[in-house]
C-alpha cells in the first residue's frame, strides 16, 4: 500500500515539484501545519514509490536527526530545496526558524553583508544595522541555495561560521557566536570546481558531512504517472476545471519524454497543458495544442517559408529561448547559465523578443541585471520561515 507524506505548508515552496510515494514507514512532520509564506501548492505531497526515491527518503530519515552539515546535490528542477526542508521538519530544530538564501541571486559583496550582517555606517547605503540571514537562522536551519555562486571571500567567511560558530558582521568589531545548522544546495559537481579553483576544498569537505544526491526524472520514470496525475489534478482544481484528467496515451508520452527541467518542467508542462485546454480527457493533441498556443511565435521558421536568413536565425534564437526558460522554470540566473550568455545579456534578448511583457518589469529586470553591488534581494531569493510561537 503506497502512503503520501503531505508536508506543512512552511516547507512547500516553488522546489515543492519533487513529489513522490513512500511505500515504508515514515515518521509524522514534527511541526504543525503553518502558513508562514503564500506558496503556489499549499498541500503539497511526496509522491513517488521508484527504488531511487525510497532510497533518498530513508537517507532524509536517517540523517535528518542528526545535527550535522548536509549538502544537496542534483540537476535544475529536481526538488533540492523541498529536500532541504525536509530534513529540517523531521530535526530537532524543527520548531526553530527555518530560513533560505538563494546565493545565486545576490552579488558578492552584498551577498557576504546579507549573511553575516552589518553594523550601521558599514558601507554606503547602511543606514541601519542589519542583523544577517546567519543570527536570523539563530538555533534553526539556514539553507543556502546554489552555493556553489558564492566568491571565494565569502566562501572563506562561511567556513568560519561552519568550523567555529562564530561570524563577524561587516564594520563590526567584535565575533557574535550563532549556532545554526547548514544545509546547502547546489547543481554543480563542487569537487570539480574546487579543482579549477572556483570552489574552496575545505569548505566543500565541510559542507559535504552528508551529501544527498537528488536523482533525475529520467532515473524515476515509473514515478511519472503518479507525478502527472497529481499535478493535473490540483490544476484542475485550481483552475476550476473539475473533471479534467490525463488520457492513459499521454502519461505514456510523458514516461517516455526527456526531461531536461525534471519535475519542476513536468509540473509547467502540465500546468500549461491544462490551462489551455477546454478540460474533460486531455490526450496528447491536447498537449501539442497547447505548445502550439503558448509558444507559437517561438516556434522555427520554415525555410519553405522565403523568410530571409536574419529571420530565421531570430526565430530560432526565439525558440531555444522559450524552451530554456521553461525547463529551468523560468529562473533567468540558471537559463544565462545553460545557454552560456550573462545576466544582462539574457534580459536583452527577453526584451528584444517579447518574454518581458511591460516596462515596469522591464525597468526592474534592466536595473537587477545591470548593477553589481547595490540593492535588496527580491522577495524570491531570500525567504524566512518561522515556526508558530517563535
Amino acid at each position: 500500500m503506497i502512503k503520501s507524506l503531505s508536508l506543512p505548508s512552511a516547507v512547500t515552496r516553488h522546489d515543492q515539484s519533487l513529489l513522490f510515494t513512500y511505500g515504508g514507514s515514515w515518521p509524522a512532520p514534527m511541526v504543525s501545519q503553518e502558513t508562514a509564506m503564500t506558496t503556489r501548492n499549499p498541500d503539497a505531497t511526496i509522491i513517488g514509490d521508484s527504488p531511487a526515491m525510497k532510497l533518498l527518503l530513508d537517507s532524509i530519515a536517517r540523517v535528518a536527526p542528526k545535527d550535522i552539515t548536509v549538502l544537496v546535490v542534483g540537476e535544475t528542477g529536481t526538488g533540492k530545496e523541498l529536500v532541504a526542508s525536509l530534513v529540517h521538519t523531521q530535526s530537532r530544530r524543527a520548531k526553530e526558524p527555518l530560513v533560505r538564501f538563494n546565493c545565486a541571486a545576490i552579488p558578492g559583496e552584498l551577498a557576504e553583508a546579507e549573511l553575516f550582517g552589518h553594523a550601521q555606517g558599514a558601507f554606503t547605503g547602511a543606514v541601519d544595522k542589519h542583523r544577517g540571514f546567519f543570527v536570523e537562522a539563530n538555533g534553526g536551519t539556514l539553507v543556502l541555495d546554489e552555493v556553489g555562486e558564492l566568491s571565494l571571500n565569502v566562501q572563506a567567511k562561511l567556513l568560519r561560521a561552519l568550523q567555529g560558530g562564530e561570524i563577524q558582521p561587516i564594520g563590526a568589531g567584535r565575533v557574535e557566536r550563532v549556532d545554526v545548522r547548514v544545509i546547502a544546495c547546489t547543481n554543480r559537481d563542487l569537487q570539480a570546481e574546487a579543482r579549477h579553483g572556483r570552489f574552496r576544498e575545505d569548505l566543500y569537505y565541510r559542507l559535504a558531512v552528508v551529501e544527498l544526491m537528488v536523482p533525475p526524472l529520467r532515473d524515476h520514470r515509473d514515478d511519472i504517472p503518479a507525478l502527472a496525475e497529481t499535478f493535473a489534478r490540483r490544476y484542475a482544481e485550481q483552475f476550476g476545471m473539475y473533471g479534467t484528467h490525463l488520457s492513459p496515451e499521454l502519461i505514456e508520452h510523458f514516461k517516455r519524454s526527456d526531461w531536461p527541467g525534471n519535475v519542476r518542467q513536468l509540473e509547467n508542462t502540465i500546468a500549461s497543458t491544462v490551462a489551455m485546454s477546454s478540460g474533460g480527457e486531455l490526450g496528447v493533441h491536447s498537449l501539442k495544442r497547447a505548445s502550439a498556443l503558448v509558444s507559437s511565435d517561438a516556434a522555427t521558421v520554415e525555410p519553405t517559408q522565403c523568410h530571409s536568413l536574419k529571420d530565421q536565425v531570430e526565430a530560432l534564437e526565439r525558440s531555444v529561448i522559450a524552451r530554456t526558460m521553461a525547463a529551468v522554470g523560468n529562473n533567468r540566473s540558471q537559463a544565462a547559465r545553460h545557454l552560456g550568455l550573462s545576466r544582462s545579456c539574457l534580459f536583452d534578448r527577453l526584451k528584444k523578443h517579447g518574454f518581458i511583457a511591460n516596462a515596469r518589469e522591464a525597468s526592474n529586470c534592466s536595473t537587477a541585471a545591470q548593477r553589481s553591488g547595490e540593492g535588496k534581494p527580491r522577495n524570491q531569493d531570500v525567504e524566512k520561515l518561522t515556526a508558530p510561537g517563535r
